[in-house]
């Protein structure tokens, strides 16, 4: 299964200090080669009202061991007196272990779209109204979804707030979303008697695969006073949101399971059963395509050389200064690498 707005999209042990060697280096777009900087008019999508809203708690049953193909875990071991746990000592499945600390990250919380863009097959315009009228449509891409306001603007828009150029308030309300999926990843440190023998240790479980809820678990959510513009230049405000939301583990518990006695440090796995809360959050945003007048720079294009700015970075100077003014009345000195110096 998908599961979008992921802040990881592989499970991955994080009990030591990660490879920075696979990671890429920032981009720096001050050394693409820029022309003046002057105004000019843009259409952009302006922003007019945002929000945060949370929806009621979904709960559910985890118990790794269940489904192990699903789930990573990793582990840890230190005996108290110090020293390495491979090789002198390993987890048993008679292993009792006692949690001191925990943590939970929910890696990804969403809609499962069966399509990647296009027209939303779970979400219906009728679980999405303003002021208790239905939207037109709802597209979902790159793990956001878009309603179409047009067909309802008119009756959304005050009179009064429109002869001031003020937005006017309104409300809106998500209703019994459900088809929800997440990933998820837990820590968790204590000491564990095993073998005889007391350990301090560090546990790491994730989802490999997204959970997909029970159908029948659904949450809805409610944002006041958003902010609606009127229509400008033909362009319709739209409504924007995504899904988001945070997680708890409840009453966890570990256990061991041995897999191959004849490899202990990585025959053994580790299973996690717990109750996880999730608290949904949806991130909503009244957005209009604008024309807006901005003061700043064109990435150069080289007329000259059949180049755009990305290639003039990559490759140097595509070529050399030209010593031979050309005779033209346009005002452009030349046409090249250099012709915004």
């Amino acid at each position: 299964m998908k599961c979008y707005n992921c802040n990881a999209t592989q499970a991955a042990p994080l009990l030591s200090c990660p490879d920075t060697g696979v990671c890429g280096t920032p981009f720096q777009a001050k050394n693409l080669p820029w022309k003046k900087a002057e105004s000019a008019a843009v259409y952009a999508d302006k922003i007019f009202s945002a929000h945060k809203a949370d929806g009621s708690s979904l709960f559910y049953a985890l118990n790794t061991a269940n489904t192990p193909e699903n789930f990573v875990s990793a582990y840890e071991l230190t005996p108290c007196t110090g020293g390495c746990c491979c090789g002198t000592g390993t987890l048993s499945e008679d292993a009792v272990f006692e949690i001191r600390k925990s943590y939970v990250q929910l890696d990804c919380f969403s809609v499962n779209e069966p399509e990647q863009s296009g027209p939303s097959t779970v979400i219906t315009p009728a679980q999405v109204t303003v002021n208790g009228a239905a939207v037109n449509g709802i597209t979902f891409e790159n793990g956001r979804y878009t309603a179409d306001l047009s067909n309802i603007i008119g009756d959304l828009i005050n009179p009064v707030c429109a002869a001031q150029d003020l937005p006017s308030d309104a409300y809106l309300l998500l209703q019994d979303i459900g088809n929800l999926e997440f990933r998820v990843r837990f820590g968790f440190e204590g000491v564990v008697r095993s073998c005889g023998a007391l350990y301090r240790f560090k546990v790491y479980v994730a989802t490999n695969e997204a959970i997909l809820l029970p159908e029948a678990q659904t949450t809805s959510f409610a944002i006041a006073k958003a902010n609606i513009p009127c229509i400008e230049n033909g362009n319709s405000p739209v409504l924007s949101f995504r899904f988001g939301g945070d997680a708890q583990v409840i009453n966890p518990q570990l256990s061991v399971t041995v897999d191959d006695t004849a490899d202990p440090c990585n025959g053994v796995t580790v299973n996690l059963t717990a109750t996880l809360g999730i608290t949904p959050a949806v991130y909503a945003e009244v957005v209009r395509r604008t024309l807006m007048m901005i003061n700043g720079a064109e990435l150069c294009d080289d007329c000259k050389c059949g180049l755009d700015g990305f290639n003039l970075f990559a490759a140097g100077a595509c070529c050399e200064e030209d010593p031979q003014p050309t005779n033209n009345t346009s005002g452009i000195v030349r046409c090249g690498c250099n012709r915004n110096n």
